[in-house]
């Protein structure tokens, strides 16, 4: 199996390892690809994405880097577009097309922030109806994945980061499941292959990766494509419950998954194995 993550955050924007620290710790896995996939600009929450300066350096940076271990590991510019974002998206490689904030009465909440400002969210503008709330996030995800294209889709159902804390919608609610399967359909649509992300059992203890199995159950009998992503923060956490993934994706019938490609083609396709980490 080839080993790589198409999504990886450094301290050009919220995570907290250099880009060569992660180059480093890709090869210690034995990786034979890695994709930096940084925030893309945008006009608000500046502290999540990058700045314009950062955008320059992050570019310069991961060129260099493209050279400098050449001969080691294939290292892929892309960005994480979220759907609010105003970047232009001409310089990167790949897009990571992602829903990060739900918009309210005075800007926009972040799904994946701290709990409390999304749970006052539920209560005051969508009057505690947390289906709701999800059928406009996972509209704007359906919306995003139409109009973007993008490559890969980000962590599917990330707007159930708090819900076992908060009680934010019932995961079970026939409604539920079909909005989120609009959303499904848009991002088949478009041509996506769809990430299994780990990246929140690495970071705050959750249980499975996004999307949820029912989810990858149906994109799966759709003929979705799958890629393993870690959405890392910190270099040693790059593989992170890699083999989770890979144990849930054989039992719903993957045998196959995309990564990132080792030469000049973007993505090649790998067996699906257990990680020897």
């Amino acid at each position: 199996m080839i080993l790589s993550s198409p999504h990886v955050h450094t301290q050009f924007c919220d995570g907290r390892s250099t880009a060569e620290e992660m180059v480093l710790s890709a090869l210690s896995h034995g990786c034979r690809s890695l994709g930096f996939s940084s925030h893309a600009r945008q006009n608000f929450a500046f502290h999540s994405a990058m700045s314009p300066e950062a955008e320059t350096a992050y570019i310069t940076e991961v060129r260099r880097l493209q050279k400098a271990y050449a001969d080691k590991i294939r290292i892929w510019l892309g960005v994480e577009l979220d759907s609010y974002s105003c970047a232009d998206t001409a310089p990167y490689d790949y897009i990571i097309g992602s829903v990060h904030y739900l918009p309210d009465e005075s800007g926009f909440v972040a799904i994946d922030g701290a709990s409390e400002p999304l749970y006052a969210l539920l209560k005051s503008f969508y009057k505690g109806d947390g289906i709701a709330m999800a059928r406009d996030y996972y509209l704007a995800y359906g919306a995003m994945m139409r109009a973007r294209k993008p490559q890969i889709g980000g962590h599917f159902d990330l707007l159930r980061k708090w819900n076992k804390a908060c009680h934010l919608f019932d995961e079970d609610s026939p409604l539920y499941r079909q909005h989120a399967l609009y959303a499904l359909e848009a991002a088949y649509e478009s041509g996506v292959i769809l990430e299994v992300n780990t990246g929140g059992m690495a970071r705050y203890g959750a249980e499975s990766p996004y999307p949820a199995k029912w989810q990858l159950e149906a994109w799966h009998e759709m003929g979705g494509e799958v890629i393993l992503a870690s959405d890392c923060h910190y270099a040693p956490d790059l593989l992170s419950h890699y083999n989770d993934a890979v144990e849930l994706l054989r039992k719903i019938g993957y045998e196959k998954v995309r990564v990132l490609g080792t030469d000049r083609e973007m993505f090649e396709e790998t067996e699906l194995e257990p990680v020897q980490l």
